[in-house]
């Protein structure tokens, strides 16, 4: 059926998430304070930042049973979505995510390289199969969805110059994956009165990608916001009200 962009409004009673950042930039902290009951899959084992909150979580090994058990996880969790459980869900973080998928296909495929490590065109493929997989059917879940990522610096070998920052995911999937979501954050911190604060930027800002298509061409969002769901919220309805 043909439709026309004109009648469309920003759907904001369920946002579907990508943060990123540095380290101890508060992305854990942001996802926490997301509608609960919530289920975290705690592949950081950073269930401690969501204490005294209503999150389920699970938490994995490095071990290529683990990531059999995360499997059944992510099935365990999408029935308790259709059974109305779960609000928001929490994947913490895509870094520890692609360690674990790492470990499955070294089970999978015993080849190795002369070094006794991983082949890229062997191992690194299957990384990306897997992980791009579960990404896809958790963001099919009619729930908050928060993924959080941390960044890869790619610099330039000769010079030593910043070329790049993308998530630290394997091959194109670390671009790729910035397809997946309509709001894509970056977290960061600065000083103020000797304190820090938090933020989430919703534009691009040098070689730090973000982006909101609630806020649009006309960044209908503030280019900076306070590190909370609720500023969020607040935002998002001010642009559809």
């Amino acid at each position: 059926m043909i439709q026309n962009t004109s009648a469309m409004t920003p759907e904001t009673s369920l946002i579907k998430l990508l943060v990123t950042g540095d380290a101890a930039t508060g992305k854990s902290i942001f996802a926490s304070g997301f509608p609960t009951p919530g289920f975290l899959f705690d592949l950081d084992r950073g269930a401690l930042t969501y204490r005294g909150q209503d999150w389920d979580f699970c938490n994995y090994d490095m071990t290529s049973q683990s990531w059999v058990q995360f499997e059944k996880d992510v099935l365990e969790v999408t029935k308790a979505v259709k059974d109305l459980k779960y609000k928001t869900v929490v994947l913490d973080s895509t870094t520890a995510l692609t360690e674990l998928a790492m470990e499955r296909a070294l089970q999978l495929d015993p080849k190795r390289s002369p070094s006794g490590g991983p082949l890229w065109n062997s191992h690194y493929a299957i990384v990306k199969n897997l992980v791009e997989g579960k990404l896809r059917q958790l963001l099919n879940l009619p729930v908050n969805i928060v993924i959080i990522a941390h960044l890869n610096i790619i610099k330039d070998e000769e010079t030593g110059a910043v070329s790049n920052v993308l998530p630290l995911l394997t091959g194109q999937l670390a671009v790729k994956i910035y397809t997946y979501f309509d709001e894509i954050y970056c977290a960061f911190s600065r000083m103020k009165d000797s304190k820090v604060e938090y933020y989430l930027r919703t534009v691009p800002r040098g070689l730090y990608k973000a982006r909101s298509r609630i806020s649009g061409k006309s960044r209908l969002l503030p280019d900076e916001i306070p590190n909370e769901y609720s500023a969020i919220l607040k935002a998002m309805r001010n642009v559809k009200n």
